[in-house]
């Protein structure tokens, strides 16, 4: 385990990555944290500042630098970011003006944080620094990979602690990287049983969320050696999911357990989302622009794989797209002139990038399941989000003709199966099984919600005629949280929320969607889940996304809650 963490720490970058990481470490093992990284602002070489209180109850002051990689003679005194340079702003600044008054008395330690190891040809420079700088009120430490490995053990993840499975659950997880399905179902095991196991108490609930955070991270740097980050991306979506129904009760008040728990869930959602963006910089984006680029991608040559594999892309790039509209309404007031423009620069990559694949990819005019309308109601949700309705009216116009046309031809129209054992001999030739097949529809409706919203009467007729005629067998229905949505959303414990079925297919837009904004206003078990009284309201639409659950109609633009939050 502890060779795993050696690696892990060595792999990781200095900015956002190896100083995340040490501050919730320092944090589980009983330091006070009083200051971590920040963007922006000067640090005169202290990237985490903390208090220990030994034993014998005597408080020092830990001021770390922190490099990543290996310290070699380049590193060391080349240039202002030099670890050189660093070391002498703490001293000659940082401890004599910038440390708080109340612990200006306290004994400092300086520790020199290394992600990697250092080398023997710097040695020297560094114990001569060292010796000359050690005095009565200053000491110097080095926390080298395999020192902050043992401290990763003996803190976050004690290793002594963890039960045998759980040890085997993250090592298999590592290892099988390659194979992310496998390595995915080990990660869900080993963060199952540290969620069931941190139930008891509220500490233990915020140890248990830094220990899932510590394990995607490890997760990551490890997919993201081997070139292929599927499994971390699944993985950071369904910690976020597990995680939330742990904490979403102790947030309230500021208690420093609440701080904390709220601090450890945005770490939570900015590192999905940092896997969410190298899976789309890495591996779609590249592709994107080309004509049947990730068609081609795909590695088989299977049209039923392809177009579950690229529905699948459209749902994650417009879920990534509405988690950074979220990201916007969360900054910090002093960096948020700056960052809002940065995040709108992304907003029209995603945007383009959302359009680039479905009009390069025509298998996506085709749904072959009738959930993939789930898929197709994220990527539109976000589209109407940031005015590009322009895009998605031709989209979903051309899959309304193609439905009708595919069912009426009895073609690979979309079906209500999701086992891929009955996907793979879809369709078959009979009418019995032509109706079994379409028994109930979520698409249709979906289809003529997002019609009606872009004032597209000519798609809403197709769908009223396909629906009033050969179609008419088929419940069409839409689904809203119920009173048990709250206890089950997260985690996919069972089935739950209810269903409006019988809906009709109307000509006009107005008729089309007066019923259904009038059944949003009078469901109310939306508007009471945790993560929208939280401001969370991201974390709705990931779950349905991660357990393929409808997305709740009140996120449609016409919506009074859409209305009143998402604009």
């Amino acid at each position: 385990m502890k060779l795993i963490f050696v690696e892990y720490l060595a792999s990781l970058k200095e900015r956002g990555e190896l100083d995340v990481i040490i501050p919730d470490l320092l944090s589980e093992l009983g330091f006070n944290v009083l200051s971590r990284p920040a963007i922006g602002t000067r640090q005169y070489g202290v990237d985490v500042a903390a208090v220990e209180t030994d034993p014998d109850g005597e408080q020092k002051l830990f001021l770390l630098t922190i490099k990543p990689g290996d310290l070699n003679r380049s590193n060391w005194s080349n240039g202002p970011q030099s670890l050189r340079s660093s070391l002498e702003e703490i001293i000659d600044v940082y401890v004599e003006k910038l440390v708080p008054q109340r612990y200006s008395r306290l004994p400092v330690r300086i520790v020199i944080c290394l992600g990697g190891e250092l080398h023997e040809s710097v040695k020297a420079n560094v114990d001569g620094f060292i010796d000359r700088h050690t005095n009565k009120q200053i000491t110097f430490d080095v926390w080298n990979g395999d020192r902050l490995a043992d401290l990763l053990q003996s803190g976050v993840l004690r290793e002594h602690a963890l039960p045998k499975t759980w040890r085997s659950d993250f090592r298999k997880s590592l290892a099988l990287v390659d194979e992310p399905e496998v390595s995915f179902r080990h990660f869900c095991r080993l963060a199952n049983s540290i969620a069931d196991a941190s139930k008891p108490n509220r500490p233990a609930r915020l140890t248990a969320i830094r220990q899932i955070y510590l394990v995607v991270w490890t997760l990551y740097v490890w997919a993201r050696e081997a070139e292929n980050i599927e499994a971390a991306y699944l993985s950071s979506e369904r910690a976020l999911l597990l995680s939330w129904p742990l904490i979403k009760d102790y947030l309230s008040g500021k208690s420093k357990l609440a701080r904390q728990l709220n601090k450890a869930m945005e770490r939570l959602v900015s590192l999905h989302s940092i896997i969410a963006g190298d899976y789309l910089t890495s591996y779609v984006q590249p592709r994107a622009h080309l004509r049947h680029g990730l068609t081609s991608a795909v590695p088989s040559e299977s049209s039923l794989d392809i177009n579950l594999r690229l529905f699948d892309i459209v749902g994650r790039v417009g879920t990534q797209g509405l988690w950074l509209l979220h990201a916007i309404h969360c900054l910090d007031a002093k960096t948020r002139t700056e960052q809002v423009g940065i995040i709108r620069e992304q907003l029209q990559v995603i945007a383009q990038l959302l359009a680039d694949i479905i009009w390069n990819n025509p298998i996506l005019l085709t749904p072959i399941k009738d959930s993939q309308a789930i898929d197709i109601n994220i990527a539109c949700l976000f589209l109407h989000k940031v005015g590009c309705n322009h895009v998605f009216q031709p989209w979903i116009q051309q899959i309304a003709h193609a439905t009708c046309f595919a069912y009426a031809s009895n073609g690979a129209y979309p079906c209500i199966f999701e086992d891929y054992r009955d996907l793979i001999e879809h369709p078959r030739k009979n009418d019995v099984y032509r109706e079994k097949a379409t028994a109930g529809s979520l698409l249709v409706p979906t289809l003529a919600v997002w019609a009606a919203v872009t004032d597209d009467g000519e798609t809403l007729g197709v769908l009223a005629d396909f629906t009033a005629g050969s179609y008419a067998h088929s419940t069409l229905q839409l689904c809203y949280p119920g009173p048990d949505t709250e206890e089950h959303l997260y985690a996919d414990s069972d089935k739950h929320g209810l269903a409006c079925i019988g809906i009709k297919i109307e000509r006009n837009p107005h008729d089309m969607l007066a019923p259904i904004k009038s059944e949003c206003s009078a469901s109310t078990a939306f508007s009471s889940l945790s993560a929208l009284e939280y401001g969370l309201w991201p974390l709705p639409i990931s779950a349905s996304r991660h357990h393929r659950f409808p997305v709740p109609p009140h996120y449609w633009p016409f919506s009074d809650w859409a209305k009143d939050n998402l604009q």
